[in-house]
């Protein structure tokens, strides 16, 4: 028998990607717990208890998931609405370069191009002013640092909505939508019907993951937030950042307990998703 020869590629991930994960964790999780840490004497389970009790962190998880949630599904509504509405002229040659324009921008560029556009001494603001709309900066309404999120909701859109039209886009011409629309067609099928049976499930189901992915990904985003948010409730990734970057070396702690409890929590949700699910077999 040959001897099977190494995979350099597991190897090279779970040295890059799984290693440091799980030293940060262990880190995160021993300082919780008063472990380690600068003023922290031994085992405790007094910071658990603390955050626990103060509820703040279930109210950030709720305001996070809303947020990322609106966010996901009006970017890909918007997304598939866009494909189907105007496929052909999203293909040509210059609406393909603007689509792409988005995707090269910084997050943290478009929360400060956001903040200058519609904060209350920005420039719609001042347009309003200047049209008569307003008579002073203060009754421009909250459109930034507001508590229902308006700036950061717009701030994803514009962000992650560009590459899910491309991506719908490809899986369209991948998958021969087109060819299958139109045999569903000649066998009587009308256009609603094409659109809710054969458009939209072919582009949902091979997109899916990505979809989980991206919600994952603006539930921690951290630099948008961090310039659009508002003080409380605020977004996870700046509240873990707030209380580790305490003066009060308990609050640091107690930081920790948070970035635990939320990679607890989207781990498990990640390999429920994606853990493979075993075929029934049916014995006759």
């Amino acid at each position: 028998m040959k001897n099977k020869k190494p995979n350099f590629g597991i190897i090279l991930f779970i040295a890059i990607g799984v290693v440091p994960f799980a030293a940060a964790f262990i880190y995160a999780l021993l300082y919780s717990f008063g472990v380690i840490g600068v003023a922290n004497k031994g085992f405790t389970t007094e910071f658990w208890t603390s955050v626990l009790a103060s509820g703040e962190f279930f109210r950030s998880f709720l305001y996070s998931f809303l947020i990322a949630l609106v966010a996901v599904v009006v970017s890909v509504g918007g997304a598939l609405w866009a494909t189907l509405k105007f496929r052909k002229r999203l293909e040509q040659k210059f609406l393909s370069f603007i689509i792409y324009l988005p995707l090269a921008v910084p997050g943290i560029v478009t929360g400060f191009f956001t903040f200058q556009l519609f904060s209350k001494g920005g420039f719609f603001s001042r347009l309003s002013y200047q049209l008569g709309w307003i008579t002073e900066a203060l009754q421009f309404p909250d459109l930034v640092n507001d508590a229902l999120a308006f700036g950061i909701v717009l701030s994803f859109i514009t962000m992650i909505m560009p590459f899910f039209v491309l991506l719908f886009l490809n899986v369209y011409k991948n998958e021969r939508i087109e060819e299958l629309s139109v045999l569903a067609q000649s066998l009587g099928a009308n256009a609603k019907q094409v659109t809710h049976r054969i458009f939209l499930p072919i582009l949902v189901k091979k997109t899916w993951v990505l979809i989980v992915l991206y919600f994952i990904f603006l539930l921690g985003a951290y630099e948008v937030p961090l310039i659009l948010g508002q003080e409380s409730p605020q977004m996870l990734s700046v509240l873990i950042i707030r209380e580790i970057k305490q003066y009060d070396l308990d609050k640091i702690s107690e930081g920790y307990v948070v970035a635990v409890m939320y990679t607890l929590i989207v781990s498990t949700a990640a390999i429920l998703l994606f853990l493979p699910k075993k075929r029934r077999i049916y014995e006759p």
